[in-house]
């Protein structure tokens, strides 16, 4: 059986080269900054960061309230304010992981190119 590097030519070698290095969890995470979702995923991050920035200050004056109901008037806002940033911030999760999925395709791809010469 031949090496599937030799069949193939020094641009998709290249290419396979570059594809069979797994990205870390930062590479993954950047990534979601590059290509046609790009601003999406800034604006979907702008905003997680205001409603964690927004759950915190809420929680600092919920620890600071001496009255149930100013507890109650900063407590729920701090929960469902952090909850919702979390919220966001879990969902990016399931596109690196798609990302990924893509580049083994990809990998997958080059290398049947590779044995059907």
């Amino acid at each position: 059986m031949p090496d599937i590097a030799s069949t193939l030519t020094p641009a998709q070698r290249a290419i396979l080269d570059r594809l069979e290095r797994q990205p870390g969890f930062f590479e993954l995470a950047f990534g979601l900054f590059r290509g046609g979702a790009a601003w999406a995923t800034l604006a979907m991050m702008v905003a997680e960061i205001g409603l964690f920035a927004a759950g915190v200050w809420c929680g600092w004056r919920f620890l600071q309230a001496a009255e149930p109901m100013e507890a109650l008037r900063f407590g729920l806002p701090a929960l469902g304010l952090i909850l919702m940033s979390f919220t966001i911030k879990f969902s990016f999760w399931p596109v690196m992981h798609v990302n990924r999925l893509k580049r083994q395709v990809a990998e997958l791809e080059l290398r049947l190119a590779g044995e059907g010469r």
